[in-house]
């Protein structure tokens, strides 16, 4: 059953092969890395497993639950003494049941105590025991999670014990409710899952923020909530960034292109996060009033850059989020000027500016919010997505190129030709001029120049 020879092991009484790795085995998977419970002492199996295979020793965890880790050349084992009187015992007090099974070394014998090769057979994710999420929180996501990373099921129990327990998420650190969720979404259909984990409460024990999108409307006799049209604005993105999807075809975004997974899960969270600022949290629905996009993408864009300090994403991670979200609905309002014949050129521009390489994110944030707010039939949705396509061809064909050339002017020839100080009239007026230089293919030093005298001439 294991795909290398056992007799690596300095020895196999009492020695078992535990956990993802047998459940992986079975599923017809090779994993790289082996849990391994060992009866006797396993410091010292460790050891000499490491000094047999030429590997090395890493200590894990904490010091009552160390777990040694050893690396060989081509895998890692890593290793705990059996939890419990027998290694029955130890599976009955792990998470699932697909996850409670192991291999005798010494015998070659399949121990399943729990009957997870039964439900490894039928694609289901069932709970070990009722106690699992009190002893452990985490396993409320973990549950989605394996069933999102294997295409399973949740049985209707385990399903039952998540909802009831949804609430103790709270307790978990913020980091390892992150690394759960980031697994959740890598997933293509990971959409089907946030709905599941909504139905459960589980997602709004886990971000409260979303809560109050079940209770707004974008109007009055709307037949669904915001957070119904969150759902498949997130639904649709997935769609977008399937690289068989008819759009994605025919666009070429060199970052999503090329497969940059963490880039599609920041567009995920912010497609996730982006309608959070948009009413006040007054607590009479006929007091909100709808806030211009301006407010409510800043206040959205600082609410997500809240959660994701709870959660503990780093720094690019979080101004990723921010940004996307602070812009997203600047290319609707550059259609809508469309629509009414108003030339869009400078307003992309601007925008250009202001996200440089993650235009394309929020072009497709956009198209996926625009989609996920009508009905299918609206046949603006076409018109959009044509204008979309144009922004996106525009930004890799005409804007990158331009951008990559060397300005006409720079801020040492504000202070050397207009005896100008760093400061924030500064900065304007270096925008401006790359402003002016983007719009034409053929922008002169001297006409840059000519165009700071007339940006002085006003500020004084």
């Amino acid at each position: 059953m294991l795909p290398f020879d056992t007799n690596i092991f300095p020895f196999k009484t009492g020695v078992f092969v535990v956990g993802g790795s047998i459940r992986d085995l079975l599923a017809g998977r090779t994993p790289h890395d082996y849990d391994l419970a060992v009866h006797q002492d396993y410091t010292q199996f460790a050891g000499r497993l490491a000094a047999m295979t030429g590997g090395h020793i890493v200590e894990l965890g904490k010091q009552k639950q160390k777990m040694l880790r050893v690396v060989t050349r081509d895998r890692f084992f890593d290793i705990l003494p059996v939890n419990g009187t027998s290694i029955e015992n130890d599976l009955r007090l792990r998470d699932f049941t697909i996850n409670a099974m192991a291999l005798d070394l010494s015998s070659g014998k399949l121990i399943d105590p729990l009957e997870g090769q039964k439900d490894l057979a039928a694609k289901k994710v069932r709970m070990a025991s009722r106690e699992v999420f009190r002893k452990d929180p985490v396993r409320l996501l973990r549950a989605f999670r394996m069933a999102a990373t294997f295409d399973f099921n949740i049985d209707k129990n385990t399903q039952a014990a998540i909802a009831a327990d949804a609430n103790l998420i709270q307790k978990s650190a913020g980091e390892r409710i992150r690394e759960e969720l980031y697994k959740i979404l890598q997933c293509r259909q990971s959409h089907s899952y946030v709905s599941m984990m909504a139905r459960s409460e589980l997602l709004f024990n886990i971000f409260p923020e979303l809560l109050k999108l079940r209770q707004l409307r974008l109007y009055p006799s709307a037949a669904r909530t915001l957070f119904d049209q969150t759902l498949d604005s997130y639904k649709y993105l997935e769609k977008l960034l399937n690289p068989e999807d008819e759009f994605r075809r025919s666009i070429h975004i060199k970052a999503f292109s090329d497969g940059d997974a963490d880039r599609s899960l920041l567009l995920k969270w912010a497609v996730l996060f982006h309608n959070l600022g948009r009413w006040p949290a007054e607590p009479s629905l006929a007091n909100r009033q709808i806030k211009n996009p301006n407010t409510r993408a800043t206040d959205g864009a600082a609410m997500a850059q809240k959660i994701c300090r709870r959660l503990r994403f780093s720094r690019r991670q979080t101004d990723t989020i921010e940004l996307i979200i602070r812009h997203h609905f600047k290319p609707i309002n550059l259609f809508s000027a469309s629509q009414k014949n108003t030339p869009a050129e400078k307003g992309f521009i601007r925008l250009f500016l202001n996200c440089r390489d993650l235009t394309p994110d929020v072009l497709l944030h956009a198209l996926a919010e625009f989609r996920g707010q009508r009905e299918a039939d609206d046949p603006l949705i076409n018109e959009f997505t044509e204008f979309i396509r144009m922004l996106i061809e525009k930004y890799d064909s005409v804007l990158l190129p331009r951008a990559a050339l060397s300005p006409p002017i720079n801020g040492n020839d504000l202070i050397k030709e207009f005896g100008m100080k760093p400061s924030v009239e500064f900065k304007h007026i270096l925008n401006r001029v790359e402003e002016e230089r983007l719009c034409q293919p053929t922008y002169t030093r001297k006409e840059a120049l000519n165009l700071v005298k007339k940006l002085l001439y006003r500020f004084s």
